[in-house]
């Protein structure tokens, strides 16, 4: 029986992270139609390291190179992450904006 729960909720947490990935394509879609962009959502740290498939300590560091560069580089805060509370630095509840972080990775990948 064991097994059984198991192997549910492992099947389950697969659905659920096939369904965040489509959610998060829908999203970039819908952000990249139109003449006017804009960011629709934003999505959870998880969400990013999973479509992103990366490790989570690279949005951190992405972070801290965008505080010490000024902006210049990395993520920036306003325009690919914002706090929900300004004094809180844990980056595991920021949001942020998949549509920013793509772009600005393109644009990096394309200077390159």
């Amino acid at each position: 029986m064991l097994f059984h729960m198991d192997t549910n909720i492992r099947e389950i947490k697969e659905i659920l992270k096939a369904l965040q990935s489509i959610d998060v394509s829908l999203q970039l879609l819908a952000s990249t139609s139109g003449e006017h962009r804009r960011t629709t959502a934003f999505v959870s740290k998880k969400v990013i390291t999973q479509r992103l498939n990366i490790p989570s300590v690279a949005i951190d560091k992405l972070i801290h190179q965008g505080i010490a560069s000024k902006g210049a580089s990395g993520l920036v805060e306003g325009k690919h992450y914002c706090k929900l509370d300004p004094s809180d630095n844990n980056s595991a509840k920021f949001l942020y904006d998949a549509q920013a972080i793509i772009d600005s990775a393109w644009e990096g990948f394309k200077n390159v």
